[in-house]
């Protein structure tokens, strides 16, 4: 019956979307051993005894490293829905129909703080086309973890009236420019001690999303061993 369908197109749903967290997750596990190798070369620029020199082959990793993270956001993917990229809701959007992943409709994004680039993640759960849950997925590349305005782990959300799974885009974060405009700069003490507090900033962000992703992962869990 349609009660039947129902649970086992579910069941589908959950395993899916388990599989994409555990992927958005290992690359922000990648993430984050970049922005502490970072925190530790801001931490050495920071110190009085360093020359002009010596800081300028800081800032040379450093900038490298950003590289690396930016690589590491537009390459990371799950069956080509490129899930840490600000350039990319609309993509996700097109492929998780493509996948039968469906019907992954643009809704209104959620409201999020300052001009941080994410998207939604929504999951039908159960037989009925009201039982569902989500996660926001925020963006790890240098523009949004370095745009000044911290983070905040937005909450999974309830009653969503879509089934299957669904990406929903939210604004995208402007681009960041590299050299001497890259948002981290550890040429001097003082630049080296106020980029600290941004890396620091960037490490929360991403602890943050991977507690929230291991959270998600967890009810999803749950909810398949009750529909299997």
């Amino acid at each position: 019956n349609s009660q039947i369908r129902g649970l086992s197109q579910a069941s589908r749903n959950t395993s899916k979307a388990i599989n994409f967290i555990q992927t958005t997750e290992g690359n922000l596990n990648e993430v984050e051993k970049v922005l502490v190798r970072m925190k530790e070369l801001a931490v050495q620029s920071g110190n009085g005894t360093y020359s002009d020199s010596d800081r300028g082959s800081i800032q040379i990793e450093i900038e490298q490293l950003t590289d690396e993270i930016n690589r590491i956001a537009d390459q990371a993917q799950y069956n080509q829905m490129h899930m840490l990229s600000n350039k990319s809701a609309a993509q996700n959007v097109k492929t998780a129909e493509e996948l039968g992943m469906q019907p992954a409709k643009i809704n209104t994004p959620a409201s999020l703080a300052g001009s941080q680039a994410s998207w939604t993640l929504r999951v039908h759960v159960g037989a009925n086309q009201d039982e569902a849950i989500a996660v926001n997925i925020y963006a790890a590349n240098v523009a949004n973890l370095f745009n000044g305005e911290g983070a905040q782990a937005a909450p999974a959300q309830e009653g969503a009236q879509q089934e299957g799974v669904q990406a929903v885009p939210a604004p995208a974060a402007a681009p960041v420019q590299g050299g001497v405009n890259s948002p981290i700069n550890v040429t001097t003490a003082i630049d080296a001690n106020m980029s600290l507090s941004k890396i620091e900033d960037a490490i929360r962000m991403v602890t943050d999303q991977r507690a929230n992703l291991g959270a998600f992962q967890n009810r999803l869990e749950s909810v398949k061993a009750s529909t299997d």
